[in-house]
């Protein structure tokens, strides 16, 4: 198992993460659905599931996001990056203020923002409005969750960097990735259903 960075992470006893599940391929006579889970984890344990269905490239998944927390503790919340459902995005700090907690936007690589604003203006009518998400994001830190593996990089929201950095390298137990993202992952994945 990978060396973590650090092991504990004493004020937040629990921590959530968000990520999405593959999606069929849209088509004219349905509207496609893809998995969004949220995962709450209490060290390596799975505390708690929330799980419902975002529209592929909609604009639903900021309140579908927003319910799923609803029923999960109030803990630090991990978006894995912000585009979910293909370029249906969750507005991390609609999310922030709504539930009053560090909340991070994480990602195993540093995305081109340049491309994602091409593809916005070149498949979107709403494209500004999109945009104006990704745009309002400050600049990515990085973080080496694990000793002997690449950095995250990741932008935080209601904590300082000090504190993120603590979180997510406390919440790293198998990976690089912390915990709460991979189960999220892991389960979104497993939900998909290419008849939606």
């Amino acid at each position: 198992m990978p060396r973590a960075a650090s092991t504990s992470n004493k004020r937040f006893p629990s921590c959530i993460g968000i990520d999405d599940g593959p999606f069929p391929p849209k088509s004219p006579s349905r509207t496609a659905k893809a998995p969004l889970v949220a995962a709450c984890l209490r060290g390596v344990h799975l505390a708690k599931l929330s799980i419902t269905w975002i529209t592929v490239d909609g604009l639903d998944a900021t309140e579908k996001a927003r319910a799923a927390l609803e029923k999960l503790p109030r803990s630090p919340i991990l978006l894995s990056g912000v585009t979910f459902g293909g370029f249906n995005l969750i507005d991390p700090r609609k999310i922030q203020q709504r539930f009053k907690v560090p909340t991070m936007i994480v990602v195993g690589s540093k995305p081109d923002n340049r491309a994602v604003k091409r593809a916005l203006v070149k498949h979107f009518q709403d494209w500004k409005e999109r945009w104006e998400i990704i745009r309002s994001l400050g600049p990515l830190r990085s973080a080496r969750t694990v000793a002997d593996e690449p950095p995250i990089f990741y932008e935080a929201l209601g904590c300082t960097a000090s504190e993120a950095k603590k979180i997510l390298m406390g919440s790293a137990r198998v990976s690089r990735v912390p915990e709460p993202l991979r189960v999220a992952g892991l389960v979104a994945r497993g939900l998909f259903k290419p008849d939606l």
